[in-house]
């Protein structure tokens, strides 16, 4: 591809990437949606699991849909109905929540948690195929990294200037703004990806039967060659410990709720404030983890059980208990979970070979989703049952456990490759 069109398909996926990277923050199933979900008074059970449905169908789409990406003759169709398909789940939550009973609010929730965790499995195996294409190594990391900073810069300003621009008459039309806002960012990054020139691919498509039945063969034998790994037992323990901070968002939104679920500027204002976490955690742990993964594993579950505690503080302190105060979390929580992230994907990227490689981050990702569905679970229950300052708590000793757990695996400085395969993205779509 010649110099100008790589330059012009860069542009188009920097306006894509921060279009789609805003408007998933104005929309996510980690704050977002518990936050709405528990604003109209669904039982919070269910919205303990409306990260790991959503974890758990990106991982089967991915399994089942390499093949039929691999074949295609071209990806961006595939990105662009993924955002789509993300837009229209997302419309679906926005004219149903004041419309219907509560307790069908349920169903609708979990589906729609399903619905994006599909759509991001397609979305992620599109891209990075297609972006191994289109760009060369050079520009694909600056360009990950700059929609990355784009994106929160772009959350941030378009839900401050919703407080101000468009002020709704209550709390939940406030809400509904907001996500209507990432809305329309997802469409607008879905019509920008449509317009990149994209070659095509040599590919024979009747290959795509044969290559499924392969992938799912291969997965039962990627178990077994990564844990004859020696160091891969203590990664996959640790990587499931660390769901603590992975899975602690929803928990903070719906705790927030409880006390600002009510308040107009309340939900923006949280998005502000992870959006912010996100973005200093861009800058802020790639560099930790050029000097030790280890210790940024560490300081990233540190950081988060900090956020818990000082929930938990603002919970029992009615002199805390202001949207402002609470921001404070949702960064430092953001700012830990941005840094798990980094930190898994660097060690990872770091300790494998080639071969190794794929069938370790499957394994590890089958494995910790499983984990993932029945920790959601019990803290579900727990926040049902007993109030949600329980999960949290349940979250800060696993944090607690997370750190000292990580002293077991063997600490490694990553090669500057391995710091560029990772970018400090918002999210992993």
């Amino acid at each position: 591809m010649s110099e100008s069109g790589e330059q012009r398909n860069y542009r188009i996926l920097l306006g894509h990437g921060a279009a789609n990277g805003a408007g998933y923050e104005l929309t996510s199933e980690k704050l977002v949606l518990p936050f709405l979900y528990t604003a109209v008074g669904a039982p919070v059970f269910f919205a303990g699991l409306l990260v790991p449905i959503a974890a758990v169908a990106k991982l089967a789409v991915q399994i089942v849909a390499a093949p039929m990406i691999s074949a295609a003759r071209s990806n961006k169709k595939f990105i662009a109905l993924a955002a789509v398909a993300t837009a229209m789940a997302l419309v679906v939550i926005s004219v149903t929540v004041n419309a219907v009973p509560v307790d069908w609010l349920v169903p609708v929730f979990l589906l729609v948690s399903m619905t994006i965790g599909a759509a991001g499995g397609f979305y992620s195996l599109a891209f990075n195929d297609m972006l191994g294409r289109v760009l060369p190594q050079s520009r694909r990391s600056r360009l990950l990294f700059t929609q990355s900073g784009l994106a929160g810069i772009f959350a941030v300003v378009v839900a401050l200037g919703s407080q101000f621009i468009l002020p709704p008459g209550t709390s939940l039309a406030a809400h509904q703004e907001l996500l209507w806002l990432g809305i329309v960012l997802i469409l607008i990054s879905a019509g920008l990806v449509a317009t990149v020139r994209e070659p095509e691919k040599i590919r024979a498509p009747d290959q795509a039967a044969v290559e499924g039945r392969r992938r799912i063969a291969e997965l039962g034998h990627g178990f077994r060659i990564a844990f004859a790994l020696p160091w891969f037992k203590h990664f996959v323990i640790a990587r499931a410990l660390f769901l603590s901070v992975e899975l602690a968002m929803p928990f903070f939104s719906i705790h927030a709720a409880t006390f600002h679920g009510n308040t107009v500027t309340g939900l923006s204002t949280f998005v502000i404030a992870s959006s912010a976490g996100l973005v200093v955690g861009g800058l802020v742990w790639p560099r930790i983890g050029a000097r030790s993964i280890r210790l940024l594993l560490m300081l990233a579950a540190g950081v988060a059980a900090v956020g818990g505690v000082l929930a938990l503080i603002i919970e029992f302190t009615p002199s805390l208990q202001s949207p402002e105060v609470y921001a404070i979390v949702f960064v430092l929580v953001g700012f830990g979970a941005q840094g798990i992230l980094n930190g898994r994907t660097l060690y990872l990227v770091s300790v494998t070979r080639d071969i190794e490689r794929p069938f370790c981050i499957a394994s590890s990702s089958v494995i910790t989703g499983v984990v993932a569905v029945g920790l959601g679970a019990v803290a579900g229950a727990f926040a049902q049952l007993q109030g949600v300052g329980w999960p949290i708590g349940i979250m800060i000793v696993l944090n607690i456990a997370a750190m000292i757990y990580t002293t077991k695996l063997r600490d490694i400085r990553p090669t500057p490759a391995a710091t560029k395969v990772a970018p400090a993205t918002l999210e992993p779509r």
